[in-house]
């Protein structure tokens, strides 16, 4: 039963979208997604197909005056990023999300919704079964495992499709038709470090960052939102630089694309410095917030007397290059596209980091428009890695789908944007990895389009979708299917 707070209209994409939401589909754990779409497939009499690495296409026959006309992909992929506040209690394998409405948004109560991109995937359906409307044949292309690297994108089987046109439903920001995105690559270094006896005058603390933002780290990157492994860092290097600390366990960061929120460190130090370094924390708290967006103040530095009994720590100088190590990992924003300078081109997320029983792990992911463009920052990374004795390892790499304009699909979606809302629509590219760019390389060069509704935060627990703006997207998307 759907509940009352659920938006009603347009019908069938929210009833699609609530059924989703009650399928769990984290990355990576999606067999239970595409039970229901096999089941969705075969309760409506349509052809589907699996390939090796799961991926389903749904075969949906034309209908109206288009019912002849060349086939379309519509494309969506099936996973979903799961993050949810630290107090937050969630089974993302086997638990439904709880929604909440608002005002004009839809979200979910305490972590992230799953619109990116479950809204597409209903859309999609809701064509499927609409008699109503004009389109030709469809190709639904459903993916699995984008979040955590596009790799259903990766591993298609083009075979099994015919199209070569296709829309994605996999943006954000209503208004707005995307025609680029940004290809990336994913770190991660590793090494193991002989831990030492904690000193036993030193007592355990708690050291936690915790109340970021955080966010997607390719929509949001340039917003410069606190990365929480940035200030344990600064946290860590202060209290050692002035009373001396050893750390025994470093715990910060959920996954590649979510800018860090929260972090960890279990510390040993004299206990009668609590109140000085208490103190130290709140004056460099007082700094991060005077250069922190507004919507970002609100996190928190505790220094906790702690009960961990890991005794086992990093010795004063590998503490020290830890320290070091993290203080000079880059993150954030590293070039502009030119001349307008309005969207990253380059841009490096640090997105986890663990020091857990002398084993250290570390993952950033590089995003580009420009493959040679991001290799200076490839270059800084195993610089770190030589200089520190990690292991330096990449892979997940994507291409980016450079902008192309001479584009017929552009010019058909323009036109219907602009018929039916009497204004133009932003034509642009996005700093985020959409899978349009490995299709188009797999597939040869289809005319592509992206578009959607607004949602904002993604990739967090603050994420939601802006119900007015899922009207608008479906009135384009039916549209758009009748001019096909």
């Amino acid at each position: 039963m759907i509940p009352e707070h659920f938006p009603a209209q347009p019908e069938n994409i929210w009833k699609y979208f609530y059924q989703i939401t009650r399928v769990p589909r984290p990355s990576k754990h999606e067999e239970k997604v595409i039970q229901y779409l096999i089941e969705f497939a075969k309760e409506h009499g349509f052809t589907y197909k699996q390939d090796n690495v799961q991926n389903v296409i749904m075969y949906i026959p034309g209908k109206g005056k288009n019912k002849d006309a060349p086939p379309v992909i519509i494309q969506n992929h099936i996973d979903m990023v799961t993050d949810a506040l630290p107090d937050r209690k969630i089974d993302f394998k086997n638990d439904p999300i709880e929604t909440k409405c608002e005002g004009d948004w839809l979200k979910a109560v305490g972590t992230t919704l799953g619109a990116d991109n479950g809204l597409g995937c209903a859309a999609a359906l809701a064509v499927a079964v609409d008699a109503s409307l004009d389109h030709p044949p469809l190709e639904l292309l459903f993916t699995t495992d984008e979040e955590t690297g596009l790799n259903g994108a990766l591993g298609l089987d083009t075979s099994h499709l015919s199209a070569k046109r296709m829309l994605n439903l996999d943006t954000e920001e209503w208004g707005s038709l995307y025609i680029g995105c940004a290809g990336g690559i994913d770190y991660e270094l590793n090494k193991e470090i002989e831990l030492s006896q904690v000193n036993t005058e030193y007592s355990p603390f708690k050291l936690e960052i915790k109340g970021f933002v955080g966010g997607h780290s390719g929509v949001e990157i340039h917003e410069q939102r606190g990365n929480a492994i940035k200030l344990l860092a600064d946290s860590l290097a202060l209290l050692n630089s002035k009373y001396e600390i050893s750390i025994a366990e470093i715990r910060a960061g959920k996954a590649h694309n979510i800018i860090p929120r929260d972090a960890f460190a279990n510390i040993w130090m004299r206990d009668d410095l609590l109140d000085m370094a208490i103190s130290s924390l709140n004056d460099l708290k007082t700094s991060w917030s005077s250069f922190l967006p507004k919507n970002d103040q609100a996190f928190e530095i505790q220094l906790i007397p702690g009960t961990h009994l890991n005794e086992s720590v990093l010795s004063q100088k590998d503490t020290q290059e830890m320290i070091n190590y993290l203080e000079l990992f880059p993150h954030g924003v590293h070039n502009y596209l030119l001349p307008a300078r309005e969207l990253v081109s380059t841009s490096n997320n640090l997105a986890k980091f663990l020091c857990v029983r002398g084993k250290v792990y570390t993952q950033t992911s590089l995003r580009f428009f420009d493959r040679e463009e991001i290799k200076k920052i490839e270059r800084v990374i195993y610089s770190l890695g030589e200089t520190f004795g990690m292991k330096v390892e990449h892979h997940s790499e994507y291409p980016s789908w450079k902008p192309v304009e001479d584009n017929k699909m552009l010019e058909l979606v323009k036109s219907a944007y602009e018929d039916r809302f009497q204004s133009a629509p932003n034509i642009t590219a996005i700093h985020a990895g959409l899978e349009c760019g490995i299709l188009r390389d797999k597939i040869g060069p289809i005319d592509v389009v992206s578009f959607g509704p607004t949602i904002t935060g993604a990739h967090s627990p603050d994420e939601q979708v802006h119900i007015p703006s899922v009207q608008n997207f479906w009135t384009l998307l039916t549209d758009v299917l009748a001019r096909l």
